[in-house]
């Protein structure tokens, strides 16, 4: 049996959509649908559960973050295979089963599918490991273009797969839909608490990569609003992963510093926090007076994550959340 996964956050838009797909194509199928309540309007429990009777709900009592609450969802969890799903997706065909079936065929312990906008423009959906987490360094404003220019003039591979094809093996791969046998999470352990939102994936997909392989499914596919659950839960603008100039670009920043921390060591922290300092420089100089308010931004988000620093270098064991 497979075992979905799903933390809520005011999603109660995306929800309906999703688990009307679901009760369109899966109404039939053997599988457990876990909603894990972070935070919710009074009413919005007995709506969705009056609509789609097969849902089950956990409540977390507080805001707890993504890695907290899929832990709980997953120690409730049943399935052979446990799926972590966004709020903000939704299915078209039968992706989901069939994805199931290729794992539980496969010698990978973990797997993912192909992302789309709802216009059917793939979205990132997975990705390989560069030496210390160097790619992070390319979301910088200006500083990272200039390292982004640099790589291509020596030939770096970009680690990201824009689209994938057939079937193809990854290093980790998108929160928004990441299956993985249960022997193997009972293996590698659950997700790390200390995150609160970004990079527990990843983190997570690094232990899993320990004990076998992970794939991407180049042939199946999920609709995924990319960003727009959490962009309309923290007040940001932007719905991408780039935008490093609010409160949600400064949780950002202080989940990946906490990632290449726990994945490339305390060097890497340090090297990749020495560029943003760099890179918030050249920000404020080279942007031209009509830019400069964006600038100020970045440095004040800069200065912050100084004050998370010393805790993710010497590896505090807490919540890191900004949200």
């Amino acid at each position: 049996m497979l075992s979905v996964v799903i933390v809520n956050y005011h999603s109660m838009p995306w929800l309906t959509k999703l688990f009307a797909s679901v009760a369109q194509l899966y109404a039939s199928e053997n599988i457990e649908w876990i909603v894990v309540n972070n935070a919710s309007g009074p009413n919005d429990k007995q709506e969705l559960l009056d609509q789609f009777s097969f849902i089950q709900w956990l409540e977390m009592g507080y805001n707890a973050g993504f890695a907290r609450a899929c832990n709980k969802g997953i120690e409730a969890t049943k399935g052979d295979a446990v799926l972590l799903l966004n709020p903000d997706t939704y299915f078209t065909d039968n992706s989901l089963v069939t994805c199931y079936n290729y794992l539980k065929d496969s010698d990978a312990v973990a797997c993912g599918v192909q992302l789309y906008t709802p216009e059917g423009i793939p979205q990132y959906s997975a990705s390989h490991f560069m030496r210390g987490g160097l790619n992070y360094l390319l979301k910088i404003p200006i500083w990272g273009s200039i390292l982004k220019k640099l790589a291509a003039g020596v030939n770096v591979s970009k680690p990201s797969l824009d689209k994938a094809v057939g079937t193809q093996q990854v290093g980790w791969i998108s929160g928004a839909f990441l299956m993985a046998k249960k022997d193997a999470i009972n293996k590698a352990g659950m997700l790390d608490t200390s995150f609160f939102l970004y990079g527990e994936e990843v983190e997570w997909c690094y232990r899993l990569g320990k004990i076998g392989t992970l794939e991407l499914y180049g042939n199946l596919g999920v609709v995924h609003l990319e960003g727009v659950n959490i962009s309309n839960a923290s007040g940001s603008a932007v719905n991408d992963y780039n935008y490093l100039y609010d409160k949600k670009g400064l949780q950002l920043m202080v989940s990946n510093h906490l990632l290449v921390r726990k994945v490339f060591g305390i060097s890497w922290c340090l090297f990749h926090y020495l560029n943003y300092m760099w890179g918030a420089l050249i920000c404020l100089i080279a942007n031209p007076m009509n830019q400069k308010k964006n600038a100020v931004r970045f440095m004040g988000n800069c200065l912050r994550l100084t004050t998370w620093i010393p805790a993710i270098l010497f590896n505090v064991k807490k919540l890191y959340k900004v949200l």
